[in-house]
């Protein structure tokens, strides 16, 4: 976990995609599919597994790729408010699970620790984004 890791090279990342950055993103993954568990057994989540910051606003949610080794990998993209159907955030013992379901697409469901080593800011952020519920402004 190198470089998407520290506040100052998110910061300099996000300043020419116009991406605010506070306390409004945290770490966040996908699971590998069930059919990659099949084909690949426990190598799935090294194969398949994705990584990304997710951001919150109250205008959209941004989703920066990172890699395995927690540098940028050079993908994103900004989901404005308007094309999402819904925003769930379920608050877990150990992890929050978010869904978004973007119209006319499959929903994402990404999970975020609350505690990772290492990334001090991401228990601050997911509290923050509690106390803000998440920039979700839409009834669910």
């Amino acid at each position: 976990m190198n470089e998407a890791m520290k506040i100052e090279n998110i910061e300099t990342y996000m300043e020419p995609l116009d991406i605010p950055v506070s306390q409004n993103f945290v770490y966040g993954y996908t699971e590998p599919g069930i059919m990659s568990s099949f084909t690949y057994g426990a190598l799935a989540s090294f194969i398949d597994m994705q990584y990304y910051l997710l951001f919150f606003s109250s205008e959209e949610i941004s989703l920066v790729g990172l890699t395995m080794m927690g540098q940028f990998s050079g993908k994103h993209i900004q989901i404005p408010y308007e094309d999402i159907e819904y925003l769930k955030v379920k608050k877990g013992l150990i992890q929050y699970k978010i869904v978004v379901k973007v119209k006319g697409e499959k929903k994402l469901t990404f999970k975020s620790n609350k505690v990772i080593a290492g990334i001090k800011w991401q228990k601050n952020n997911l509290a923050f984004l509690d106390s803000t519920d998440w920039y979700n402004s839409k009834p669910l």
